[in-house]
């Protein structure tokens, strides 16, 4: 037998998880070109707005020239048909000249004006294009290898180039995503719902990671959310939690165990797992009284804090349960009991 004790606990849980990139990326051309240049180092941190790679902007530049004179000739064209309107708005004040005249002249204006709105637009897109030659990272992170040479010709959603011209994964933050059993997710949730209903405060976490290796990393993790959607396959939820990763150690694809602990210590009753059974009705223990009688009480249980289990209701502190030979009694047996070992 075993009496039930009311402590301070301090309940941890460990869960595999895998390093996951916060933000990744697939560097393609969004014009095309000639590769000119390849500023990419396999493995290396670049920054935002390094340059990666550069494209052949010869043309693109003569098609930008070409633009900006149609812009030039727009303008010119728009002032003259300034003029005009002008001078026909000025003769029918007169009354020598007709508003069918004036008509002509403002609609010629409008199309002019027109003109230049969409000389300028071409010449936007072409500045543009000639920048869209100069390739660089869009966030601070780690780049992959070149999919391309200096002297191969690309272009934008080529079937024949599926690869990227490089891909890059940001480093800092960096995620930690362990999977949770869907059944102790909807625990987890109901309970979080208690708490907060009830008004009590919701223990705050500290959370770790514990390295391939076994050493724990330096640095703690806050929590961020749970998944949009359980994994009905593995049976499980995602959890994700952030992580600092100022020197790159942690690294996609790495396997570690994430660690939680409660930061402050929380008051439970506390008996041993072997103390508890359960059956259709629930959890469940069986209690001995002052006379040796048996009873049984079904009980709610909380976490495991190592080879005990918390009771959130059901058992008073300092009821007496039994631990071994829970199955060879029954409601109602006089038994005689002895101090459980652990």
């Amino acid at each position: 037998m075993q009496t039930a004790e009311r402590r301070e606990i301090h309940p941890e849980f460990n869960h595999p998880a895998v390093i996951e990139a916060e933000q990744k990326a697939t560097i393609r051309p969004v014009v095309t070109g000639q590769v000119i240049a390849s500023y990419v180092t396999p493995g290396a941190i670049v920054k935002k707005g390094d340059l990666l790679f550069e494209l052949d902007d010869r043309d693109l530049r003569f098609a930008l020239a070409g633009a900006q004179a149609a812009v030039a000739l727009a303008k010119a064209n728009a002032g003259e048909a300034q003029l005009e309107y002008n001078r026909k708005r000025t003769l029918v004040s007169r009354q020598t000249a007709s508003q069918s005249e004036l008509d002509v002249a403002t609609a010629q204006l409008d199309a002019a004006k027109a003109q230049v709105q969409s000389a300028e637009a071409a010449v936007d897109r072409a500045t543009k294009a000639v920048a869209d030659t100069k390739i660089v990272a869009p966030f601070e992170g780690r780049i992959s290898a070149a999919n391309v040479s200096v002297g191969d010709y690309v272009m934008p959603n080529n079937p024949a180039q599926p690869l990227p011209l490089a891909e890059i994964v940001g480093l800092d933050p960096i995620f930690a995503t362990g999977f949770v059993s869907q059944q102790a997710y909807d625990v987890f949730v109901q309970r979080r719902n208690k708490m907060r209903d009830a008004g009590t405060e919701i223990p705050k976490l500290v959370l770790n990671l514990i390295m391939p290796s076994g050493q724990i990393y330096p640095q703690t993790g806050s929590f961020v959310s749970w998944d949009f959607q359980a994994a009905a396959t593995r049976g499980s939820i995602a959890a994700r939690a952030e992580f600092p990763n100022p020197d790159g150690v942690l690294l996609p694809g790495m396997n570690v165990t994430l660690r939680g602990n409660t930061v402050e210590g929380i008051d439970a009753v506390t008996i041993p797992q072997r103390a508890v059974g359960q059956d259709q009705q629930g959890h469940y223990v069986m209690t001995v009284d002052a006379e040796g009688k048996v009873a049984r009480q079904n009980v709610e249980v909380g976490i495991r804090d190592g080879a005990d289990w918390t009771i959130i209701d059901g058992l008073e502190e300092k009821a007496t349960v039994i631990v071994e030979g829970l199955q060879k009694v029954r409601e109602g047996d006089i038994v005689k009991t002895e101090p459980f070992q652990k």
